[in-house]
């Protein structure tokens, strides 16, 4: 009896469901696990054709890994900028997100040096606005690839860390990101 009720139920409750707009079919989605990140990120970045737009929580550069995978996916960034892509980067200004109150303008500035780097050869880079924390870790390449996840471009979670992203091709899943990443503040697509 409680086995039939469940068919039902479930039978009913499909009928009334309705699968957001952003959701459709991808040409591939590809899981990114621990070390698959960066080969598949690198590779991505140096190939793409017209665009990147990097929204990074973190990218740390300023370590004595200097010259690791974090600084390369940095340096993929520059380079596809000099071959004349659309490059964008957004970092968030890290604010101590645990501290309460309307006075949260202690920041942190971990991304500083990446910052710095990708300001010195002319990529346009940003941070969002000091009222909210930006985690997302989202690459958006070609308006067709999205990678996102819980990577941060950090020795830490692209070397040692468990890390799960997915790398999916569909235009109408990027096109989803870019809408709703243009939003954040001091960045506006173009």
């Amino acid at each position: 009896m409680i086995h039939k009720i469940s068919l039902i139920v479930v039978f009913v409750l499909g009928i009334f469901y309705t699968p957001p707009s952003f959701a459709l079919p991808a040409d591939d989605v590809i899981p990114l696990t621990d070390g698959d990140y960066y080969p598949q990120v690198h590779q991505a970045l140096t190939t793409a054709k017209k665009s990147i737009l990097c929204v990074m929580y973190l990218a740390d550069i300023n370590s004595k890994y200097k010259q690791g995978w974090e600084y390369n996916l940095i340096n993929d960034l520059i380079n596809a900028h000099r071959r004349g892509l659309a490059v964008t980067v957004v970092f968030d200004q890290n604010v101590m997100f645990w501290e309460t109150g309307k006075k949260r303008k202690k920041t942190e500035r971990k991304s500083s040096e990446a910052y710095e780097l990708l300001k010195k050869t002319d990529v346009p880079v940003y941070y969002d606005s000091i009222d909210r924390v930006t985690h997302s870790k989202i690459l958006i390449i070609d308006d067709y690839i999205t990678i996102v996840g819980s990577t941060n471009w950090t020795y830490s979670a692209l070397r040692k860390n468990h890390e799960a992203s997915v790398l999916i091709k569909s235009r109408s899943v990027a096109e989803a990101f870019l809408e709703k990443l243009g939003t954040i503040s001091k960045y506006q697509p173009k």
